[in-house]
């Protein structure tokens, strides 16, 4: 079993995961210790889903050898600063952070979602995205189960950041 498989097989168990999460919500006691967990844990849960993230693409990048696209640095430009901010607000105690996370989430899926869409051959190309001859943004260094490919993992952290975000707001103003 090799890497791509094993990062490839936990974001596919991430994403049904987080679809029976989204379900779940709908239950009003599960969806109120939902808020009270991500209310008390919220430093905690953005420090870890993003430096995952950070980890996994540095690891792709720096070991594995796969050169990062215009769009994978794109969304770096995104998602680095979170886990700094993350531990930051971890230390200090600081609730605010999804004031900064939130809108660089949201900017950062975006990009990953048009990247996904260039990797799985959609003809949406606004952009010439290589680097030399080696980064190229359609090519697929990853591609399991269907779907997942590089910029895919970076979305569902992207969207995972954003909802438990928008848990964390909406539990402040309740």
């Amino acid at each position: 079993m090799d890497i791509n498989y094993i990062v490839s097989l936990l974001t596919f168990i991430s994403n049904i995961v987080f679809v029976l999460f989204i379900l779940l919500m709908f239950i009003r006691d599960f969806r109120l210790k939902v808020f009270s967990f991500v209310s008390s844990k919220i430093n905690l849960i953005l420090f870890v889903l993003s430096f995952g993230a950070v980890a996994g693409s540095l690891i792709y990048s720096e070991i594995v050898g796969f050169p990062p696209c215009n769009l994978c640095w794109w969304q770096r430009v995104f998602m680095y600063p979170i886990p700094l901010l993350a531990l930051i607000a971890w230390i200090k105690k600081d609730k605010g952070i999804t004031d900064y996370v939130l809108p660089m989430s949201i900017v950062g899926a975006f990009i990953a979602f048009y990247h996904s869409l260039v990797q799985w051959g959609f003809n949406v190309a606004i952009t010439n995205c290589t680097i030399g001859d080696e980064a190229e943004c359609g090519k697929l260094y990853v591609y399991e189960f269907g779907y997942i490919t590089i910029p895919f993992m970076a979305l569902s952290i992207f969207v995972y950041l954003i909802v438990v975000s928008l848990i964390h707001k909406k539990s402040l103003k309740n």
